[in-house]
């Protein structure tokens, strides 16, 4: 094969486009810090980014979700322990006047209590967060507690096992809001059968301690109270069961976004490994490839003046 003039000039200059095609790649890689700019630069290192990229996607849907949950459940605590406080207060009351021996101003004062109480309980168990009743399971656009004149019901849409599910993982849920049959739904002997719920026990059974120290005018009915702070008691331990399962709840998803955001960190780093340049080792490539390419121009400027008649010896 002869090596003519023109046979060196073409390689010469698919030498340099190839050199500065490389010498663009690394500058790329210096100026944006990433491995790649293309999936042609790298194939391996984009679809593993790209499948990488995906599960980091379902993890931050994942941790969204678990904050939702959290933040319901907070709440939803706030409410209980404030409930459970109350049912305390009321029962250490109840059992003050089933033991006492009390005038008429202290039945009064009681009685006052007890009243100030059910308006507080109403607040609570009514409480909204973010436009919606935190006990009123899925139709929680409604009160769950529903007070008129004539009757104290719980709105029948707060009742049954309608969950509020948060997703945090592929296969884990959490449920976030107390259903009907946590909150210790059963059917009464009523025809037919109506729906009954600890929170409207509680409030009913406060309420009948309210009705019975306004009969003190008439003597303290102490076998009545007795009966109240029994009542009371048994309310306080369904509140307590209450505040222990949105509690255990609250663990789950902590427990969750610890998990979350250590596996966030990991994908990162991984994600980083394979898009990232290794700034240290592209400098140099990129120093060594400048030098190349320079030694590259100085050979060609040489080499492509010269004619035929250079290579005739004499």
């Amino acid at each position: 094969m002869q090596i003519t003039p023109n046979v060196l000039m073409n390689t010469l200059l698919s030498n340099v486009q190839t050199q500065e095609q490389r010498l663009y790649q690394l500058q790329e890689e210096v100026s944006t810090g990433q491995a790649f700019q293309i999936p042609s630069d790298n194939p391996s290192a984009v679809t593993n980014t790209m499948a990488l990229n995906d599960t980091l996607a379902s993890v931050k849907s994942y941790l969204s979700s678990a904050t939702s949950a959290k933040s319901i459940l907070n709440e939803t605590n706030g409410v209980l322990q404030n409930v459970v406080q109350l049912t305390q207060s009321a029962y250490a009351l109840a059992t003050q006047a089933a033991n006492s021996t009390l005038n008429g101003s202290d039945i009064t004062a009681m009685q006052e209590t007890v009243k100030t109480d059910l308006s507080s309980l109403a607040q609570l168990l009514n409480t909204q967060y973010q436009g919606t009743y935190i006990l009123g399971g899925t139709n929680n656009t409604t009160p769950p507690l529903d007070i008129t004149s004539s009757s104290v019901t719980w709105n029948p849409g707060a009742t049954g096992s309608q969950n509020q599910e948060f997703q945090l993982g592929s296969d884990q849920f959490v449920t976030a809001n107390i259903t009907g049959a946590e909150s210790g739904l059963v059917a009464t002997t009523s025809s037919p059968p109506s729906p009954f719920n600890a929170f409207l026990q509680l409030y009913q059974n406060l309420q009948g301690l309210e009705q019975t120290l306004s009969s003190g005018s008439a003597g303290v009915n102490v076998s009545a109270i007795e009966a109240s702070a029994q009542s009371l008691s048994g309310d306080l331990g369904n509140m307590t069961t209450l505040q222990s399962i949105v509690g255990a709840r609250m663990r789950r998803v902590q427990n969750a976004q610890t998990q979350l955001n250590s596996l966030s960190l990991n994908l990162n780093q991984s994600i980083a490994q394979y898009s990232s340049a290794d700034m240290a080792s592209v400098t140099i490539q990129l120093a060594q490839e400048e030098q190349a390419y320079q030694a590259t121009l100085q050979s060609g400027a040489q080499i492509l003046p010269l004619s035929l008649l250079n290579f005739i010896k004499p």
